[in-house]
């Protein structure tokens, strides 16, 4: 199983998404764009997972969501990963509390006794989509720059979610194993 632990996001805010894509797919450049239903906020990749740890992992979830309080996000911006010279995925920022950075510690504390590697690197975004070749247009370029301060709303947080990704030849489509609420 393929598995993540994400945050998943309110019909509100998944409709805004997919007005600022319909946009962007206007212009031109080679992009492999997320379907808006997939579209969610990772708070930690899991990878190859047996089937008999689900429970185990479902459990760490639980025990890292104890304290949490729900938290609002602020969708906001855009930018592009690893950088501006070679983008290979467009992405829309995150504007978060400190309760988001203690869930992921926390999340790391709880999946490292599991055997999971600790997350370094936590950069909070949502993946909108992925450049085949770079930007070819200078148009989009300029476009995506336009969007680097535009909120795009807030929304409460109140769970995370484990879910298995299923790879496909259509792509990848999202099961929903388990939901943790906040206290």
């Amino acid at each position: 199983m393929r598995l993540f632990i994400a945050n998943k996001l309110s019909p509100e805010i998944l409709k805004t998404v997919a007005k600022v894509q319909g946009e962007l797919r206007q212009l031109p450049a080679s992009i492999k764009w997320v379907p808006t239903e997939n579209i969610h906020l990772t708070l930690k990749f899991l990878g190859e997972v047996s089937p008999s740890k689900v429970e185990d992992i479902i459990g760490a979830l639980e025990h890292a969501a104890e304290g949490i309080s729900p938290y609002q996000l602020e969708i906001k911006g855009v930018g592009v990963f690893p950088n501006w010279r070679v983008p290979r995925v467009i992405w829309a920022g995150v504007d978060f509390d400190s309760t988001l950075n203690e869930l992921s510690k926390q999340l790391d504390r709880e999946l490292v006794k599991l055997g999971f590697q600790k997350n370094n690197k936590f950069r909070p975004h949502l993946t909108l989509g992925r450049l085949r070749s770079g930007i070819e247009s200078g148009i989009l370029k300029e476009r995506l720059k336009m969007l680097m301060g535009v909120s795009w709303g807030k929304e409460i947080i109140t769970s995370m979610n484990l879910i298995e990704s299923c790879l496909t030849p259509k792509g990848a489509y999202y099961r929903t194993i388990a939901k943790v609420s906040f206290s």
